[in-house]
């Protein structure tokens, strides 16, 4: 769903400051999702 901007206050900054948390999430769910894998494999849950 679009929505305007006033011309005289740009609110790209939370657009920014969400994209980056955005790109950190993806960049630490595979690192996440690695760690498990590897946890689970070498045995480290019993």
């Amino acid at each position: 769903m679009p929505h305007r901007h006033r011309p005289d206050g740009p609110c790209h900054f939370s657009l920014m400051s969400l994209s980056a948390r955005r790109r950190l999430l993806l960049a630490l769910v595979p690192l996440a999702l690695l760690w498990l894998a590897v946890s689970w494999a070498t045995g480290a849950w019993g």
